[in-house]
């Protein structure tokens, strides 16, 4: 049985997600941060004879994300697709394997999922000044920097658009950055943030200023303010083998793979 879940479905479907935290971090920050009643956010869930969860399906703005602890594919939500507008869809690697062809609009791109507990760099980022994005003016300049960088796709979308979606994101997570010459130049940021762990996501430096250690300063800085005041762990993703090293070195370590799709243009 499939069926929409409602806020009275919060401690169960959590104690469910949580049972795989790292893998379910989007959709355990989603209910945690805006629970059930948001209009842009929709959450079904599947259940066995026995009223056990078995998988679960989340809609958050134009985003879909899929899970379940079995490795199979209900082809009843294939209904459910049909009733809600989504531009991406993400899961692991072999749930959305099972729900490509299904998906022949959209793009596939598979992704290595990493965590990290504790730090293991001697690097010293103090003599760095690190800030944090709070205001509408730091997204505005925030905006400037993931606009000139194409894999994040944030041409697509507006200024006041993007700067509305960060600010009420904001509570989700954290965002650093370092500026030169009032221009944010190098950038990390957190979503999707639990009460175990965040997700670490946009590391970003424009072209002209990499190569100088900004990226690696601002995930230390990250590690630390994670491990250290909030006693959480962090999870990311990555598909690029040098900045998998770059990872690693810092404490990251391979856990698993996820895949994230798109429609096509």
């Amino acid at each position: 049985m499939i069926r929409k879940l409602t806020e009275n479905d919060r401690s169960n479907v959590l104690n469910y997600l949580y049972q795989d935290s790292s893998y379910n971090i989007f959709i355990i920050g989603d209910i945690e941060a805006f629970g059930f009643n948001k209009e842009w956010q929709t959450l079904y869930g599947e259940f066995n004879e026995e009223n056990e969860y078995i998988s679960t399906l989340l809609f958050y703005r134009e985003h879909a994300i899929f899970y379940s602890h079995l490795d199979e594919f209900n082809h009843e939500f294939l209904e459910i697709f049909r009733l809600h507008n989504f531009e991406y869809m993400s899961g692991r690697d072999i749930l959305m394997e099972l729900i490509n062809p299904f998906l022949p609009d959209f793009i596939f791109k598979p992704m290595l999922f990493c965590k990290a507990q504790e730090i293991e760099t001697t690097i010293n980022p103090s003599s760095f000044k690190v800030q944090t994005v709070k205001t509408e003016e730091d997204c505005s300049k925030l905006y400037d920097l993931l606009v000139e960088i194409d894999e994040f796709g944030i041409k697509k979308q507006s200024r006041k658009k993007y700067i509305e979606g960060k600010m009420n994101s904001i509570q989700m997570g954290i965002t650093l950055y370092i500026e030169e010459n009032n221009k944010i130049v190098s950038t990390v940021a957190t979503t999707a943030e639990t009460t175990k762990s965040a997700m670490v996501v946009a590391v970003a430096t424009i072209p002209e200023y990499r190569k100088k250690g900004y990226a690696s300063v601002l995930m230390i800085s990250l590690m630390k303010e994670y491990f250290e005041n909030r006693h959480k762990e962090l999870c990311l993703f990555y598909d690029n083998p040098k900045a998998g090293k770059i990872y690693k070195k810092l404490g990251f370590k391979d856990i698993g793979k996820w895949v994230m799709t798109s429609k096509k243009d």
